[in-house]
């Protein structure tokens, strides 16, 4: 094979790679933007791994709350990748799941009386048209059939990921 083909061919292998990480990216439609909550409890586990680290949360009700960091805005303030460890108490605030579920992705936390601001607003298209629609009286439904999950893969949401 001549030199010039292997260039081609690494050269398109490496963009796959690199598309593979923009492609998971995802909406934060099926999140309820507007209106964070705060969630006390204590870490059980907090995985940083790409495209999105997750922390397990456990309430004083016994609650297991499952919670997306945005990795990109956790690498911009700078936090590393075990400020939070597992006994760590917390208080988390987090855009909840639409649904009731006890899923979340994370605006920031307070360790130690600290708040750590992660992610203070989602400007993404996809997130404020969901919103748009609930307020407009569309049933919730309705609107997260036509919105990609978390963590599926639909890459129409890179569109205007923050």
């Amino acid at each position: 094979m001549n030199r010039t083909l292997t260039k081609h061919i690494l050269g398109v292998l490496s963009l796959s790679f690199c598309s593979a990480e923009l492609l998971a990216h995802h909406s934060y439609a099926p999140y309820d933007i507007r209106n964070p909550i705060e969630i006390k409890g204590v870490a059980e586990e907090f995985i940083y791994r790409r495209p999105h680290p997750r922390l397990t949360l456990i309430t004083e009700e016994g609650d297991h709350w499952e919670i997306e960091v945005p990795v990109m805005f956790w690498d911009r303030a700078g936090y590393a990748q075990d400020e939070i460890k597992p006994g760590d108490e917390l208080t988390v605030l987090t855009w909840p799941h639409r649904t009731g579920r006890p899923d979340g992705a994370m605006s920031g936390f307070t360790k130690d009386g600290v708040f750590h601001s992660v992610h203070d607003r989602i400007g993404q298209a996809f997130a404020n048209e969901a919103a748009d629609r609930i307020d407009a009286g569309e049933e919730l439904d309705s609107v997260l059939a036509d919105m990609p999950e978390p963590g599926n893969g639909d890459g129409r949401a890179r569109r205007q990921q923050e």
